[in-house]
């Protein structure tokens, strides 16, 4: 390192081809030891300069390397620094050109370009650079490279995000906000206001009307990157995805911004499945992201997303996906029917209320019945009905009560898969809100998020025993599964939905607070304990569930080889059952200290016991055994 950058780069011939080696050593020692000291610093300018000069070299054959070394020497970099290390002399917009070739450039300028993320006038300076915004939204679109474009639309949000006023980009900023320094949403005026850079997004993307340089491919590749980014940019400002530009939009015979664009116009999706997958998966991102966008009108549990979704037909037509209404092709039907399964999903998990005051239930009760009306053979051995079964543990649980005509009714415990397993284990478990802790005690308020959460345990638990009474063999089949280390998948399954069940979230209906709007529990032939700890210690678990926990795990050591894939399993498998078993540790400890007149101490010291010993104990049982199937 003694030697001068300048005559390291001096006396490297323009055609010599760059040491990837080299480089690579280069870029890890270069950064710390060109700083500290003036001397050193101006030694790192004078490298950077050489490394910029030669990127200009047509004869290198790869400056991948030079631009990852020059890369690493701007980091730490703030945008005055780059400005003043020369924006007039910086090549944004030849350096952000699309193509294979130009990969390495695309990166050194997207490098650049995020220095100006970090601050409102930063971001405002790069926005006032006309041409170079038009090359990075055109980048974004066009590049063959998926990280490119990946990078490329980070870039651009946050540099929106990051000139954001708070009451938004059209509306004039309050006279006391000192302007300086804060937001004033230049980047957002460029980009839905000028012509020029608003107009890349339809000649890009638009299939009829847009540049012919690109094939049909590489649009439908633009509109997928549209897609994916407009929902981010609808959580910051909705309101600029329905400005319009009336110049631009005449052009290609669309009117009411980028949103209707995409939503509405922009795919095929009559003639292009693919597309039509990727624009309801759009449509789901939309209804997700703007769940908090408040309509500010008088419908109560709306947004801005699902009023526009249903305002223009959209959501009844992605709905009518789901239920195959009407002529059904199924080669559609295998591309977007997951995808129209999971706006569903979305749709009653964000906006449970919304979902219930309609008649959407039963329409999804009647399709859960007839998708998951499966024989035994099937369950256990055919491709898992996944999309409709993320359906079913996406409903409100009070949707799915009464229980004799519950969809939860048909899914088998015995003849079983995984994603049955998972789904019960979702459905038992209750909210996932931290604010339904033991004890539970609930205030008296209107409809809180903590009145929600108390709804969703009381039905969890109704469903649970419900299902229990079904079911009384319940717990015999999921002990059976999770000793089952042949079948790793299905066991693991087998441990989560039993450590569920102990994790519990529910709130007895007793409770002053708890929805009355519930089914009664099932008669008195099984007890109904208030949390899950105890209905595992209580009859019918007890028999199957605690003996489980106490016996050694499993090992494959009786087979042959005994070793790999399958001591991997027996090492998960017994590492989950081990969580399992902290788990009813630590909720046991909890009920103990308020009913210590329950009495257990005794369960308590056995389970403590064991937990002592360790995942792998082979007390009295070296070698173990392998359930397996009866084929």
């Amino acid at each position: 390192m003694s030697v001068d950058a300048g005559e390291v780069v001096d006396t490297d011939p323009p055609t010599t081809a760059l040491d990837p080696k080299l480089f690579d050593e280069a870029t890890v020692l270069l950064p710390q030891y060109l700083a500290g000291t003036p001397d050193l610093v101006e030694k790192r300018h004078l490298l950077m300069r050489h490394l910029a000069a030669d990127l200009t070299n047509n004869g290198r054959i790869d400056h991948a390397p030079a631009v990852g070394l020059l890369i690493k020497l701007f980091d730490g970099w703030t945008w005055q620094q780059v400005c003043d290390f020369g924006t007039s002399s910086i090549p944004y917009k030849d350096g952000l050109e699309p193509g294979e070739n130009m990969v390495c450039f695309n990166r050194l300028m997207l490098c650049l370009l995020s220095k100006a993320t970090l601050s409102a006038p930063d971001a405002a300076h790069a926005a006032s650079m006309l041409e170079t915004m038009q090359a990075l939204v055109r980048l974004w679109l066009c590049t063959p490279d998926t990280g490119i474009a990946t990078a490329a639309a980070d870039v651009l949000y946050r540099l929106m995000k990051a000139d954001l006023p708070i009451e938004g980009y059209q509306l004039p900023p309050p006279m006391w906000r000192h302007l300086s320094t804060a937001p004033q949403g230049r980047v957002w005026k460029r980009v839905f206001e000028d012509g020029g850079v608003y107009n890349v997004f339809f000649e890009c993307c638009s299939l009829n009307l847009g540049t012919n340089t690109l094939t049909k491919s590489q649009k439908t590749i633009a509109q997928a990157r549209l897609m994916e980014w407009l929902p981010k940019i609808a959580v910051l400002d909705w309101h600029a995805l329905r400005t319009t530009h009336r110049d631009v939009e005449d052009k290609y015979r669309v009117a009411g911004g980028l949103l209707d664009f995409a939503a509405l116009h922009m795919v095929d999706y009559r003639d292009d499945v693919l597309m039509y997958k990727c624009l309801i998966d759009f449509y789901a991102e939309l209804l997700s992201t703007t769940v908090n966008l408040d309509t500010r009108t008088t419908a109560l549990h709306d947004s801005l997303g699902l009023q526009y979704l249903i305002m223009h037909g959209l959501h009844a037509r992605t709905a009518a996906v789901y239920f195959q209404v009407g002529p059904v092709d199924p080669v559609e039907t295998a591309f977007v029917y997951g995808s129209a399964a999971k706006y569903i999903s979305v749709y009653a998990s964000k906006f449970p209320e919304h979902f219930l005051a309609g008649q959407m239930p039963a329409q999804v009760h009647q399709r859960l019945r007839q998708t998951l009306d499966l024989t035994p053979g099937k369950w256990a051995h055919a491709d898992s009905p996944k999309h409709d079964l993320h359906v079913l543990v996406s409903l409100p649980r009070g949707a799915l009560l009464p229980f004799n005509t519950s969809p939860v009714a048909l899914l088998p415990s015995k003849s079983t898969n995984p994603d049955v397993l998972k789904s019960l284990a979702t459905l038992f478990h209750g909210p996932e809100d931290k604010s339904l802790t033991l004890p539970m005690t609930l205030a008296m308020t209107s409809i809180t998020a903590q009145d929600k959460d108390a709804a969703e345990g009381a039905a969890a638990r109704n469903l649970y025993f419900h299902y229990l009474a079904a079911n009384p063999g319940f717990w015999q089949d999921i002990t059976a599964h999770a000793d089952t280390v042949a079948l790793g998948d299905l066991a693991l399954s087998a441990l989560h939905c039993l450590k569920a069940v102990i994790t519990s979230n529910w709130y007895p209906t007793h409770k002053r607070t708890a929805p009355d709007n519930l089914p009664s529990l099932p008669s008195s032939l099984i007890a109904t304990p208030e949390t899950g700890v105890q209905a595992i210690l209580a009859p019918p678990a007890l028999e199957f569930t605690l003996p489980y926990l106490l016996k050694p795990a499993q090992s494959f050591s009786n087979l042959v080889g005994g070793r790999g894939d399958a001591a991997s399993a027996t090492y998960k498998i017994a590492m989950a059952k081990f969580e399992v078993l902290r788990a009813l540790y630590r909720r046991l400890v909890e009920v103990a200290e308020r009913a210590p007149e329950e009495g257990y101490d005794d369960i308590l010291r056995a389970v403590g016991k064991k937990l002592a010993e360790g995942p792998m104990s082979r007390e009295g049982d070296v070698g173990g055994w392998v359930g397996t199937m009866e084929l």
